[in-house]
């Protein structure tokens, strides 16, 4: 059975207003997406898209506003399981806005369990979004094996996780450790996901956004260049 999903980290929600062009082309049946405003009404504006939201978690806080990751479905392929939120280690910028301000919004892996509406088969997703540049990549391992350890993992459904692992250099390590937990990589055949200018002189070209999954073949597997966001959403295709 083929079905598809989409990641996206939308630039505190700049990217938001391209979504319609998106789906329209692309119709993947599940959308993973970062640094998305979670308020109540924005989320209903991607439902309106022809999704069902499946669940959100808070990240950060941005002039007012409250950015994370939620992740939706389409309610014709899918029918929602369960949904958490599993906490990430903090790093030490964390800690000491929790001192200074009293706020305390750990990075979050937000988990899914789908079941397919034709042949009852369960799928587990993780969004995934951990700590940005100003943090260490010894922080995003922890993180990373804090998310490759949950016990769903062992399981032999279908599993799939996408997101921004914001990790910038020495990713060699990080890349070791998808074998390790006896996953793969959908996005092996992408050489950079993020693409910005500073001072508009110098060009930055980073890989820091990833499709991961296990007991799944990937059928296909691309970045959609669209400039709305520093990071361009990619689109992947499955078999179970």
């Amino acid at each position: 059975m083929k079905f598809s999903v989409l990641t996206y980290n939308l630039l505190v929600n700049q990217a938001l207003h391209e979504l319609q062009s998106v789906v329209i082309r692309y119709k993947p049946d599940i959308l993973f997406f970062q640094e998305v405003n979670t308020d109540e009404y924005n989320l209903k504006k991607i439902e309106k898209l022809g999704y069902k939201l499946a669940d959100f978690s808070n990240s950060f806080l941005r002039f007012g506003k409250v950015y994370g990751v939620a992740t939706f479905y389409n309610s014709k392929v899918f029918k929602l399981s369960k949904s958490e939120s599993l906490n990430l280690p903090s790093s030490v910028y964390q800690i000491i806005t929790f001192i200074l301000k009293g706020q305390k919004n750990p990075r979050t892996v937000l988990r899914n369990e789908f079941t397919f509406v034709k042949n009852g088969s369960t799928i587990t997703t993780y969004n995934i979004h951990l700590t940005p540049l100003y943090a260490t990549n010894n922080l995003r391992i922890k993180q990373i094996k804090n998310t490759f350890s949950d016990l769903h993992l062992t399981k032999k459904n279908h599993v799939v996780i996408a997101g921004d692992f914001n990790f910038p250099y020495g990713r060699r390590r990080f890349e070791d450790l998808i074998g390790v937990y006896g996953l793969k990589e959908a996005t092996n055949n992408i050489v950079y996901t993020l693409e910005k200018r500073i001072l508009g002189l110098f060009q930055i070209r980073l890989k820091l956004d990833y499709v991961l999954y296990k007991n799944l073949s990937v059928k296909s597997n691309d970045t959609i260049h669209f400039k709305h966001s520093d990071h361009y959403p990619i689109f992947t295709v499955f078999n179970t």
